[in-house]
């Protein structure tokens, strides 16, 4: 029983593995896409910026209104918190149809599927970086604190990588595999973003509420990239809790993809 998990196992890390190998074809898919998204446009990707500051105002002068809360601490959290947010579900969202949209790629030649999944994380940083722009504003014109907390970052970006590509792997091998969750996690991600801190905060919550926050994993990587981001620490529960999802979820994860990655190809 325990040889077969290893090598089960084994056969999971070898397909992600293998996927970083091959970082030409996936930057080349990942820029294709955003270019294709962009043919004709003047503007381009700047488009994304500038939906995403009038987003970002909009929602600030609205929360400020509601809340009586002043516009220099609500606007660069609620910023900070949607640039992040809408990151973490475009990766999700792109992860249920990728399997499907790149089906024609592994029936002509083989390839590591996990391919597809570090093209869209690759796209979707992109977008990030991009993205940070409206952030780095805030920080500038509101006067967050620029410190040592900052690089935190760093880590933080590995840590949600390694989770963004295991999670990625398995949401659209069942998303290939049972077509019909594709509608039902596109719907959750409505849930995911009201139940998570994008435009709220955790001390708002009474004491009763906590598993709000302290069970959403959303929330955690939420706290995990905001934090740095406005010059902050990262709690140390935080850390704990971020590096045990990518990791253990990591090996876990690679036992269904090593099991269950030769079938893909079926499904598509």
């Amino acid at each position: 029983m325990w040889p077969s998990i290893k090598r089960v196992q084994f056969a999971g890390v070898t397909e992600l593995l293998d996927g970083a190998r091959h970082w030409r074809v996936w930057h080349l898919l990942g820029i294709q896409e955003l270019r294709h998204r962009y043919a004709r446009s003047r503007l381009g990707q700047l488009w994304l910026v500038v939906s995403a500051a009038i987003m970002v105002g909009a929602i600030s002068l609205a929360w400020s209104a509601l809340s009586n809360q002043p516009m220099a601490e609500l606007a660069p959290y609620i910023g900070a918190g949607f640039v992040i947010w809408t990151y973490f579900s475009q990766v999700i969202s792109d992860c249920t149809m990728i399997f499907i949209t790149h089906g024609n790629f592994y029936r002509n030649q083989k390839m590591a599927f996990s391919v597809s999944i570090y093209a869209l994380i690759y796209k979707n940083t992109i977008v990030f970086a991009h993205s940070l722009i409206i952030v780095v504003a805030l920080i500038l014109f509101f006067g967050v604190p620029v410190n040592w907390y900052d690089f935190q970052i760093i880590p933080a970006l590995l840590l949600t990588w390694i989770t963004m590509l295991w999670a990625g792997y398995v949401i659209a091998m069942i998303c290939v595999r049972y077509r019909d969750l594709i509608q039902l996690i596109n719907s959750w991600l409505l849930v995911l973003f009201i139940t998570s801190p994008v435009l709220w905060k955790p001390d708002l919550l009474p004491a009763h509420n906590r598993f709000i926050v302290d069970y959403n994993p959303i929330a955690q990587f939420m706290e995990l990239l905001r934090n740095p981001l406005l010059g902050e620490q990262v709690a140390a529960s935080t850390w704990l809790t971020a590096a045990a999802i990518a990791f253990g979820g990591a090996l876990l994860a690679c036992l269904l993809i090593g099991r269950y990655r030769d079938r893909v190809i079926f499904w598509t």
